[in-house]
């Protein structure tokens, strides 16, 4: 009985990861999830003007699971978002194995798209609320 009822328990675990799994990858997950024609998008009147010339809206998840970075002034970041303990805003960190412009939070640890931001620019942390600065490329 106890060997029936150890070989249902494994079936039912084995079944419920699978299908948790399809599920995480139709909403989105490991790159897949549906797609959308950017077509059809880019041609629709009163497109979004927050969004950044390549189409890319700030805070849209992107394959390859980085965030769009929002782009934030200076005079807004200080008003806003003062830097830490009166010092400068800290540097992302960037990655040589991700796409350039792919910048890692010092906060989140989370990998921002800043390449719609200038080098030496403020990006913003939407998941922490906090500043950063694009760094420079080597």
């Amino acid at each position: 009985m106890k060997t029936k009822m150890s070989l249902f328990c494994g079936a039912l675990i084995a079944l419920s990861s699978t299908l948790d799994g399809t599920l995480f990858a139709q909403m989105g997950g490991y790159g897949g999830g549906p797609k959308s024609n950017s077509s059809s998008n880019s041609s629709k009147a009163g497109a979004n003007p927050s969004a950044s010339p390549s189409g890319k809206k700030p805070g849209e998840v992107l394959t390859g699971g980085a965030i769009v970075a929002t782009p934030i002034t200076e005079q807004e970041a200080m008003k806003k978002y003062p830097p830490p303990n009166g010092k400068s805003y800290p540097v992302g960190e960037r990655d040589n194995h991700q796409p350039s412009g792919w910048i890692i939070s010092p906060y989140s640890h989370k990998v921002f798209d800043c390449s719609n931001i200038p080098q030496d620019g403020l990006a913003l942390d939407t998941r922490v609320n906090k500043v950063f600065v694009r760094p420079r490329t080597k």
